[in-house]
């Protein structure tokens, strides 16, 4: 029997069709708030990837989701591959960028590369729906085996306000939110530094972007 933790569900998303991954893509961030929040990261990953990138640099982006920053990547001249463990994220995927970027199934607990194969790891919007530590260092564990020095991540960290507006507008309990003592021990158990950190809205959300750098 494995012991690997289980998957939550909304690690791959129930997209059953190209469709309705396009469908997502298209309703994901509609509403004013969230667009604004929306380029708000794509800002600072572009500003992170200004400092640490070069052309032809590699990446990959896991999980890619709907591939909401491959654009981004393109600009930087970066050589892409997306990852997803939904085939038809990955689908869309091909069908969007298949002459400059290579997509293919794949699970970020088991991420199926060499050790030191790429560049830059991105992982984007992922950390928050683990609900236990034990998955979170497993993810990080494997973003360092792969990354040859650079991992930009994301995660959602517990501030008393974040959490009061939540129990205010009574939001599902599908975001797990971590503390900055445990998410710097699980950095530096994982055997990277914490380089910089950005709040996407520091008193209206909590999620933060970490560029991480392979210190062992």
């Amino acid at each position: 029997m494995s012991d690997d933790p289980p998957l939550p569900k909304s690690y791959s998303r129930t997209w059953k069709s190209i469709d309705s991954v396009r469908k997502y893509a298209k309703s994901r961030y509609k509403h004013l708030d969230q667009r604004l929040i929306s380029q708000r990261e794509i800002r600072l990953v572009d500003w992170v990837l200004m400092g640490i990138s070069s052309p032809q640099q590699t990446i990959l982006d896991i999980p890619v989701g709907y591939g909401r920053f491959t654009q981004t990547f393109l600009e930087h001249d970066l050589d892409v591959t997306n990852a997803d463990l939904n085939l038809y994220a990955v689908l869309y995927q091909r069908e969007q960028h298949h002459e400059v970027a290579k997509s293919l199934v794949a699970n970020v607990f088991h991420i199926p590369f060499p050790d030191n194969s790429f560049d830059i790891i991105f992982n984007f919007r992922l950390l928050q729906h683990m609900k236990f530590g034990k998955e979170r260092r497993d993810i990080l564990n494997e973003l360092r085996r792969v990354t040859r020095k650079w991992a930009i991540v994301s995660v959602y960290i517990h501030t008393p306000l974040h959490s009061l507006q939540r129990r205010l507008i009574k939001r599902p309990k599908r975001i797990f939110m971590t503390t900055d003592e445990i998410w710097s021990r699980e950095i530096r158990d994982a055997g990277f530094t914490a380089v910089k950190s950005w709040w996407v809205h520091r008193f209206f959300h909590a999620h933060k972007i970490y560029l991480l750098k392979k210190s062992i």
